[in-house]
């Protein structure tokens, strides 16, 4: 029986694939599937809320569908109806959401192994890893693939990392496993050498700006308001669109560091305790430290790009307004703003380095 076109295939296959832009992704691994040329290790890097998350778990269904037409490889794209990607718990309709950066499918699957980092722990364990690499040493259940893929691999513990590289120096058929990351600088060379990297970009606004109006029918506003403050990351639009609670304390980051021009010091420190909250410990302190940065990171360019004169270009629209009022009481002059994008980006450094969290927001709200 005469094959299809790989080209066509691909072609066929990215209208549906889970994600939006980086069709060069899309691409490699239609192209991969549709030629069995499947390699054994790869590494999904990028910033975070592109999808490399949802594309890792489409990619495994992909491969693990047991539709016969695909070994005529007459398809690209999981079937839905097979045991196989009924084990996934497919979305019902034409095409499949977002899923969230940090988790696996709801479903379960005998040939599929998902492992994170635990809640409130610094590293992937060396525990976790063994784990890991004895259940994708076991016989498939289906005779096909098995999957094993890894998310925030950039915080495997040295012994851990280490005990993967022996799993990646000597690859078993038929075994593929994916490592995410937003830091490809904190991955072993080693590990990053004997894996396929495929890189995610971030996403122009208009096509994010297109899918928010065309696949969620969202007001032309909003979807502007959110393609911007997203920056290339359309699984982060849609969150902050789904996620009520998660646009609420987008919006309270945004208010606090805006009221900072009018505040004393006491006031300041006050409104900064309400963002920390008086809970948060350990990684999920850091974490909310991390998040509380970029926001203001972005806000703080906003005002610079205000002071160039190109309000066309902001990423907080919703907050254009009193942007245009508050520029003046931050800074004067270019200088001030750039001082204030120092003090963020050295204040990352500090959390990324484990100076703890609360200090590291003291010390900027004292300096903006």
């Amino acid at each position: 029986m005469k094959k299809d076109n790989p080209k066509i295939e691909a072609e066929r296959g990215k209208l549906s694939w889970p994600l939006v832009g980086n069709n060069h992704i899309v691409d490699f691994l239609s192209r991969s599937i549709a030629r069995d040329q499947v390699g054994s290790a790869y590494i999904f890097f990028g910033p975070k809320d592109l999808g490399k998350a949802t594309v890792a778990n489409f990619f495994a269904k992909n491969l693990l569908c047991q539709d016969e037409r695909k070994s005529q490889a007459k398809e690209v794209l999981p079937c839905r109806q097979c045991p196989s990607c009924q084990a996934f718990n497919a979305v019902a309709g034409s095409k499949e959401s977002l899923v969230k950066e940090d988790g696996a499918p709801v479903g379960a699957h005998g040939d599929y192994h998902f492992i994170k980092r635990e809640e409130g722990k610094k590293n992937i364990s060396i525990e976790q890893i063994r784990d890991f690499i004895k259940d994708l040493g076991l016989s498939s259940l289906s005779g096909s693939y098995k999957i094993g893929i890894i998310n925030e691999a950039q915080t495997l513990s040295l012994e851990a990392a280490n005990a993967l590289l022996k799993t990646l120096e000597e690859p078993r058929k038929k075994v593929v496993i994916i490592l995410i990351t937003d830091n490809l600088d904190l991955l072993p060379a080693t590990i990053i050498s004997r894996s396929q990297v495929l890189n995610f970009n971030p996403v122009k606004t208009d096509v994010i700006y297109d899918y928010l109006v065309d696949d969620f029918g969202v007001a032309r506003s909003l979807a502007k308001n959110l393609s911007r403050i997203c920056l290339g990351r359309p699984a982060l639009a849609v969150k902050l669109l789904q996620d009520k609670s998660f646009y609420k304390n987008y919006t309270s980051i945004v208010r606090v560091f805006l009221d900072f021009s009018r505040q004393d010091l006491n006031e300041r420190l006050a409104g900064l305790g309400k963002l920390i909250g008086p809970t948060a410990h350990g990684q999920e302190s850091v974490k909310i430290a991390l998040e509380i940065t970029e926001v203001w990171l972005g806000l703080t360019r906003d005002l610079l790009l205000l002071d160039f004169g190109r309000g066309d270009l902001l990423q907080n629209q919703i907050a254009v307004e009193e942007l245009i009022e508050q520029k003046p009481r931050f800074s004067q002059d270019t200088k001030g703003f750039l001082r204030i994008i120092r003090s963020l980006q050295k204040g990352k450094e500090y959390l990324m380095a484990n100076v703890n969290p609360r200090l590291v927001l003291e010390d900027i709200t004292i300096n903006i």
